[in-house]
């Protein structure tokens, strides 16, 4: 039997009206998933980029896909002063920052990179451990969430002519942080002028001359392709460079309960797993430097007392400065 074109027309059309509420009562039980936004300078790649993506696996697997990550690598936010602005404008939601950005929420956190202050990761973890407390609260009181600590690394001073004692930097043209409070002082008390630069800035500086010299970890040198523009590396640890993941306070207490428990339980297994492995990358960056044509300088006590004299004398200028004297001797109490 031949149907009218009318009745055919409506079947169309209640089957499309069916297939719309079947679709309309889906999207109510499965809402779009949240996504926290999360900027660093880290490049696409590198480790902390790495450890940040397995945490947006874990958090989505926690939440069957309710909550996730959408990370902003490479600076593409801006230096780190910019990400956290943007999170205090609610532009972003979060930051994996070195202690160069959180000390735009909590100066003191710049104690920890203090030169000298630490000579081991033991150190670190246990001076971090005895105050994590404090610093969380401290975060808390000015609108952001920490979310876990994590290492950078040892900093040391890379350069391209041989730098054995403090005199021989005074022949460089090192690079220093626009935003850092430490290290200008590190190299007023050492009689040498820097180039204050924006981390960005810092590649093309040494493809162009206009800086010789930097003190970074040797992951960020490989990571941030730095040591292609060096030839020396100082085997000294003069200061340990710390980072960390914040988040805005307004925008973790947003979520559902479940998924603010979700969110942290995650946080402080990636950034356990992070600092794990970035201690290991740390090695072999370490042992991959002669494959890179870096030859390590190695000094002798009494040149290493040289550094150690210019590292004793910035903690004692930056006492009131980066934190109280209280701070920095609890700080140094437990790290010893």
């Amino acid at each position: 039997m031949k149907r009218s074109p009318f009745i055919v027309s409506g079947l169309v059309l209640g089957a499309l009206t069916v297939l719309s509420v079947v679709r309309g009562a889906d999207a109510q039980t499965a809402p779009a998933p949240r996504l926290l936004s999360v900027a660093t300078l880290a490049p696409a790649g590198s480790t902390w980029m790495r450890g940040l993506e397995a945490w947006n696996r874990e958090l989505r697997r926690r939440t069957n896909g309710a909550l996730g990550l959408r990370i902003y690598p490479g600076g593409v936010q801006g230096d780190e002063r910019e990400v956290v602005q943007k999170i205090r404008n609610h532009r972003l939601d979060g930051g994996a920052v070195t202690a160069v950005g959180l000390s735009q929420v909590h100066r003191p956190t710049l104690t920890f990179q203090m030169p000298g202050m630490f000579h081991t990761y033991a150190q670190l973890d246990a001076a971090r451990a005895g105050t994590n407390t404090d610093i969380v609260h401290a975060f808390e009181a000015a609108g952001f969430s920490f979310m876990g600590w994590a290492d950078v690394g040892f900093g040391r001073i890379f350069s391209r002519v041989p730098v054995r004692t403090p005199s021989d930097l005074r022949n460089t043209h090192p690079y220093v942080w626009r935003d850092d409070l430490v290290m200008p002082t590190f190299y007023e008390v050492a009689n040498v002028r820097p180039v204050p630069l924006q981390l960005p800035e810092v590649l093309s500086a040494l493809q162009t001359n206009r800086i010789d010299s930097f003190l970074t970890t040797p992951v960020a040198a490989v990571s941030l392709q730095w040591s292609t523009r060096a030839t020396h590396m100082l085997d000294d640890n003069l200061s340990v460079v710390v980072g960390a993941t914040v988040f805005s306070r307004q925008a973790v207490e947003s979520l559902p309960a479940d998924q603010q428990t979700a969110l942290r339980e995650s946080a402080t297994q990636a950034h356990q797993l992070l600092i794990r492995n970035l201690r290991r990358d740390e090695d072999l960056a370490v042992r991959s430097m002669a494959n890179r044509g870096i030859t390590i300088t190695t000094i002798t006590d009494a040149e290493r007392a040289q550094w150690n004299t210019v590292t004793a004398q910035t903690r004692q200028r930056l006492v009131g400065r980066i934190a109280d004297a209280a701070f920095v001797t609890r700080v140094q109490g437990l790290a010893h």
